[in-house]
């Protein structure tokens, strides 16, 4: 047996080369654009061992920068929309039955009355799931209420798990609610990076004011007397999903290895490198004229960031229309991932893959650069007030929509494979 394997000649990194080249007729493997502009990256279309083990983070895993690293399980989140507070406890009902382990309770600017509590709490028992918030009318205050709801309906306060989600968030806001939050489990602030995406920000441009707005803050927390301990049990990060999915994979990896990069050149330990990591299902690249497909599209995108390793995951409902059989497919999406795909019991699945390391490589790279030119400019908010973020992230999304136009980036039910079956609409997406 050895000797007849002996006979086969262990195939070397130039001899794949020179027979992909014959393939290709002639055509250099490193010429080809795989990646698009509105990318914002270039990569090969193959990588290898002899490669991908020169690279710097090779052999590295996100493992040691989860809070719990022991295995990939992730928390199964749905949105509710506070309007009336019954019905809105009528939804948090249904969706914990539908087998949801967290909430992001929009809390669509209403002012809201210790009483209220009740209502909308109803039935919950807020201690055995994660309740996280959004559009608080004030949220020191609300914060203040919500603990003192949970004291006197006796939810263990070590057991509390979630937080605030934020767009716009200063340095003493956050001072005040961490210092006021005394619950471990209860992350209090989260940064609400979604908007980037929304706006039109590539994977590199996601990444790098990510980590502006988040450096920003930590300085002005630190400022403010605010352990690394504090930070890095009270901050956590929310990002979109695109539709790559590779590239969305090494995204999601990378955001742990750049904040951990971020945190260790503010001086904290390598215990205080963890941080929260939630993803939702983008809505910017879902078709208008073909609304089953996004029920795959959302599929695909809900896997690249478990992949990726992320903390918690909404999957958004693929339809407006049929909000029951959306939410169930929303949720269901997760619990396949989970039941049968056993995603949740692999960590970092996705490490050792030539191309995925290379991706995580090079997109690294390429925002640690924008965020260094970020901080150059003045910081996360200076560069939000003069216009360059709106700028940068608007020529990302222009290229974008004129590849969708020429056809150079498909979209599947948009410009190719429309469904006959549903009225057609003048724009080509809907954010």
């Amino acid at each position: 047996m050895s000797q007849l394997f002996e006979e086969f000649k262990k195939p070397k990194l130039a001899d794949w080369k020179k027979l992909t080249e014959k393939e290709l007729k002639g055509t250099d493997i490193d010429q080809l654009d795989l990646w698009l502009k509105s990318d914002g990256f270039q990569a090969k279309p193959a990588y290898f061992r002899e490669e991908t083990q020169k690279l710097p983070m090779y052999g590295h895993t996100i493992r040691p920068l989860r809070f719990d690293g022991q295995n990939n399980d992730w928390l199964i989140c749905s949105d509710v929309r506070v309007e009336d507070m019954q019905d809105a406890n009528s939804e948090i009902l249904h969706k914990l039955s539908m087998g949801a382990s967290a909430l992001t309770i929009d809390l669509n600017g209403h002012d809201f009355a210790r009483d209220d509590f009740d209502v909308l709490f109803d039935g919950v028992v807020v201690d055995a799931i994660a309740v996280s918030f959004a559009n608080a009318y004030n949220a020191l205050r609300f914060q203040s209420d919500y603990f003192a709801w949970t004291e006197k309906n006796d939810f263990g306060a070590e057991n509390l798990m979630g937080g605030f989600w934020f767009e716009n968030l200063n340095a003493d806001l956050a001072t005040a609610i961490i210092a006021e939050n005394d619950r471990h489990a209860f992350g209090a602030i989260g940064l609400d990076c979604q908007q980037f995406y929304t706006k039109g920000a590539n994977i590199s441009q996601q990444l790098g004011t990510t980590l502006a707005w988040g450096n920003e803050l930590v300085n002005g927390l630190r400022k403010n007397g605010i352990s690394f301990e504090q930070v890095s049990d009270n901050i956590g990060f929310s990002l979109a999903i695109g539709n790559s999915f590779l590239p969305e994979i090494a995204k999601f990896r990378l955001m742990r290895f750049l904040w951990a990069r971020v945190m260790q050149q503010h001086g904290a330990s390598s215990k205080r490198w963890k941080t929260w990591i939630h993803a939702q299902t983008g809505e910017r690249h879902l078709s208008s004229m073909d609304t089953p497909v996004n029920l795959l599209r959302e599929n695909a995108m809900a896997m690249s960031a478990v992949m990726g390793g992320i903390d918690s995951l909404t999957v958004n409902p693929f339809r407006q229309d049929e909000p029951e059989l959306a939410d169930r497919m929303a949720i269901n999406t997760q619990h396949l991932m989970k039941e049968e795909a056993r995603l949740h019991q692999v960590i970092d699945p996705s490490a050792g893959s030539y191309y995925v390391e290379h991706l995580t490589d090079i997109l690294g790279k390429k925002a640690w650069d924008f965020f260094l030119q970020v901080e150059e400019r003045g910081g996360y908010s200076a560069c939000a007030a003069d216009g360059f973020l709106e700028d940068e992230f608007a020529k990302s999304d222009q290229a974008y929509y004129d590849e969708v136009e020429r056809l150079e980036r498909i979209l599947v039910g948009t410009n190719k494979f429309p469904s006959p079956f549903e009225e057609s609409n003048d724009k080509v997406e809907e954010e």
